[in-house]
């Protein structure tokens, strides 16, 4: 064990990591002659903070910014005699976005400014991919709360939280970065957003053609680039909300930089409470308070151009009631539950002339999610799973004409220390108690070559192999393939093949809880890792500033991971099925500003996702269908559509809008489906003053009651959640 911890050690002082968070902007300087302009002065400023970059066309007329933030930004370009061009695009991660520019003829003192259409679309990534910006999350209803997924799933296809647990693209594992640096978890999911939505800048949703440098989980990678100070100088913020079920949040920011922009921090913290915490599994809602604490921070340093160090930090405390239905509540049972998560990542950016990048991102996080059973419960239950991770992310990525290559390692050590326990207050009062502690680990290389062949053809390939070791040891290599035709007027059409291993849960059952379990009819085999074929055609259409997406996928999975919720909690035992499919046809759409008042947006998913055979792995005594048949999972849902709108209106207010239609969840153990649904969201905000400003939020406005589950064997029995009203008021202040 010495040993290992010196390696890791070792790896993250010398090794480099991969910025995911960071993209490259290559742009393009041609006269009418299509000839280049060498000499020309070239500006990147982003859109709502201080950060810009400038440099100069070299002799083929070309200039390239390589460690770019994620974000909306304007680039300028200007050349004596010729008139100043400004276009506005998007940077995503771990892409080049080409911009082309065409400079024209200009007096002797004319400078004329021509704008072009934002570049929504990259014509040579592969990737199917959501950008949600600050103000998207700032006004969308429900989206800036404390705790909320909304701002995920008002915009990204298939993604929905049921039973308190994030699901896209027809299953539960997704990648979660900060800056671009991987929170590894080894938990299916986490309870709510693991990051206060009022922190975020920008969320990029990567659901589809991951490249092998994107880690290994196939349903989705969302990185969050946080708040960095650069937005304002010696600005703060103070917020304050209620609503109904004795809803209140305090959360508060403040952030700076220094002028020459070397420096930039920005802090918050939050505290919450609710009298309508998890998910409801009766009416009315019973025993469901929770209450919650965080903070988080955000520092970066550029000692040089060439050079950045950053730092970012978080942690929370969440507080649950486990919901009761009526019968339990007479019972006198009072479960609680507890979580706590906390992570740490310093980066270090290095680029260099020739287009290297460098970046050294060492990390830590911890979670624990504790069930305490009530003392008076007829089984008290506890449950206490702690989790350590440390380890580093490396990458290097290097630009050479038209070959970009991605390459490096990703390793990271798991400590695991878990104490299940049961006691009865009746009966033969039964009383067991187990604890495990274990290590595990899991190593990783990759590497990946982008060629672009023509201007309007990318083609992009690599390989990923892993190892796990752990309660059991495993190996995958897994290839990866993809490219862009960017065809007529600007429209790109990509496809993508990618392979991907899951690691499992570390956690095991042994001793007395596994005889115990065996006395009850239960089984125990261990957890494999989850394997993944996914393919998956796209287009992207851009038509006068509105982007029009499709896209479909087919998933082929071995060792297909589910799990069984601990009662009424959102804890959860992993299990694995021997086989499963995800079929799906997806669709964005988002529009420019209409007429400076209204944008328009959707997001679209037909889905199937289905399970075959018997339980490979985990605690069930789940039987499946006879004939090895395909069998729909828990959280199948056909259907799920999320059109939204906001409206700027005079006098510095807005509204805004969005829907959510589900066709059903699975009734029991299927096939039947629930019936369809639908919710109306709501928001209104107004400034009052430069300082100032209020926000009306309505969730589930007709207060539509159906279940999200019922009477499954995976997931239980839910309800979607009632009405919920809020008020805001949210203060500005300089220190």
């Amino acid at each position: 064990m010495r040993r290992l911890i010196l390696f890791l050690l070792v790896l993250i002082v010398a090794h480099s990591a991969r910025a995911q968070v960071l993209g490259t902007v290559r742009v393009t300087l041609r006269d009418a002659q299509d000839l280049a302009l060498p000499g020309a002065t070239v500006t990147l400023k982003a859109e709502g903070s201080t950060w810009t970059q400038t440099t100069t066309a070299d002799g083929q007329g070309e200039a390239a910014f390589t460690a770019v933030p994620i974000g909306h930004y304007m680039v300028r370009a200007t050349l004596s005699g010729f008139k100043d061009q400004q276009e506005d695009i998007e940077v995503t991660a771990n892409a080049i976005v080409p911009v082309r520019m065409k400079l024209t003829v200009g007096g002797l003192a004319e400078s004329v400014e021509v704008t072009a259409e934002a570049e929504t679309i990259n014509p040579e990534s592969s990737r199917t991919e959501t950008l949600t910006h600050r103000l998207d999350i700032e006004r969308q209803p429900d989206a800036d709360r404390s705790g909320s997924l909304a701002m995920i799933t008002n915009n990204v296809p298939g993604t929905y939280v049921m039973h308190d647990h994030l699901h896209a693209r027809g299953g539960h594992g997704v990648t979660f970065e900060i800056d671009g640096v991987p929170v590894p978890n080894s938990n299916l999911a986490a309870v709510g957003s693991q990051f206060d939505p009022k922190d975020v800048d920008y969320l990029e949703s990567e659901r589809g053609g991951l490249a092998a440098n994107y880690g290994d989980r196939a349903y989705g990678v969302f990185n969050v680039v946080p708040r960095s100070g650069f937005e304002g100088s010696k600005f703060g913020d103070l917020t304050a909300r209620y609503g109904n079920y004795n809803q209140g949040t305090l959360y508060s920011s403040f952030g700076n930089h220094t002028s020459d922009q070397r420096l930039a921090w920005f802090a918050s913290g939050s505290a919450n409470r609710t009298d309508r915490g998890l998910e409801r599994v009766d009416i009315p809602v019973i025993h469901d308070k929770a209450s919650s604490a965080s903070g988080f921070t955000s520092v970066l340093y550029n000692p040089s151009m060439a050079n950045q160090f950053r730092l970012v930090g978080s942690g929370r405390e969440d507080h649950y009631q486990v919901p009761n239905t009526i019968g339990q509540d007479a019972l006198g049972i009072r479960d609680e539950e507890k979580a706590t998560d906390a992570f740490l990542n310093t980066t270090w950016v290095h680029t260099t002339p020739s287009e290297l990048l460098i970046t050294v991102s060492p990390y830590y996080h911890f979670n624990r999610g504790h069930y305490i059973g009530g003392p008076d419960d007829p089984l008290v239950t506890t449950d206490n799973r702690g989790s350590h991770y440390v380890g580093g992310y490396v990458n290097v990525a290097q630009t050479r004409g038209r070959h970009t290559y991605h390459y490096g390692t990703d390793t990271f050590a798991e400590h695991d220390d878990s104490l299940f326990g049961l006691r009865s207050n009746v009966g033969d009062r039964l009383s067991l108690t187990h604890e495990e502690v274990l290590w595990a680990s899991v190593a990783s290389a990759f590497a990946e070559e982008t060629f672009r062949i023509a201007p309007n053809f990318t083609l992009n390939g690599g390989v990923r192999a892993e190892r796990f070791s752990g309660t059991l040891t495993e190996h995958a290599v897994s290839p990866r393939v993809g490219m862009a035709w960017q065809v007529a007027h600007g429209a790109v059409l990509r496809a993508s093949y990618g392979r991907f291993y899951q690691h499992p849960q570390t956690s095991t059952v042994t001793g007395p809880l596994l005889q115990f379990a065996l006395q009850e009819g239960f089984g125990y085999l261990p957890v494999p890792g989850e394997r993944d074929q996914m393919a998956e055609v796209g287009l992207g259409i851009p038509v006068h500033g509105w982007t029009l997406d499709f896209d479909g996928f087919y998933n082929k999975t071995k060792n297909l991971v589910d799990h069984e919720v601990l009662g009424n909690s959102n804890l959860l035992f992993p299990l694995t099925i021997n086989n499963g499919r995800v079929r799906a046809l997806e669709s964005t759409l988002k529009s420019p500003l209409i007429a400076g008042v209204l944008q328009l947006h959707y997001a679209l998913s037909l889905q199937s996702a289905q399970g075959r055979g018997a339980i490979t792995g985990g605690l069930t005594d789940f039987v499946p269908p006879p004939n090895n048949a395909y069998f729909y999972l828990d959280h199948d849902q056909r259907v799920t559509f999320t059109p939204g709108a906001e409206v700027t209106l005079p006098d510095a207010a807005w509204v805004s809008a969005s829907v959510t239609y589900g066709s059903g969840f699975l009734k029991g153990n299927g096939p039947e489906h629930m019936p369809r649904h639908t919710t109306l969201d709501l928001a209104a905000g107004k400034d009052v003053g430069d300082k100032v400003s209020v926000r009306l939020s309505a969730l589930n406005v007709t207060n539509a009651l159906f279940l999200t589950g019922f009477e499954n064997s995976f997931a239980g029995t839910h309800y979607a959640n009632p009405r919920e009203i809020t008020g805001q008021v949210k203060v500005k202040f300089h220190y």
